[in-house]
């Protein structure tokens, strides 16, 4: 009786089987220009956005400026950027890129728990 009732648990755990899929959303794309658009770092917090001339400062909240600093870089190089100039301090990153005649400066910088991105077209 212990058997038959072990083999009706079996195959009916076999039959209950769920499945649960969960669909996350892309980071939001920022647009600058026609020219330029930046992904914005999943998974960290944006604390602001803000607008400047020709490009925008964008600050999250994290310590990690070297993975952020990454991602901006694979982001600019997958949509055909090259990078040009590179400068790297402790806490602060600066680079230039170019497609084609268009240029763009990327400069992460370290706050103490604020990572600033300043992203700039010319």
């Amino acid at each position: 009786m212990k058997w038959l009732f072990a083999l009706a648990l079996v195959s009916s755990l076999a039959l209950a089987q769920i499945r649960v899929s969960v669909e996350t959303l892309p980071p939001p794309t920022l647009t600058l220009s026609a020219e330029l658009r930046v992904t914005l770092v999943p998974g960290v917090v944006v604390v602001e956005r803000v607008p400047e001339p020709q490009g925008i400062l964008v600050v999250y909240r994290s310590s990690r400026a070297a993975e952020v600093y990454e991602h901006h870089h694979r982001d600019l190089v997958a949509r055909g950027w090259v990078r040009v100039k590179y400068q790297a301090e402790e806490g602060r990153y600066k680079a230039e890129y170019r497609r084609g005649k268009a240029k763009a400066k990327l400069e992460v910088r370290d706050q103490r728990g604020r990572i600033e991105v300043r992203i700039k077209e010319g």
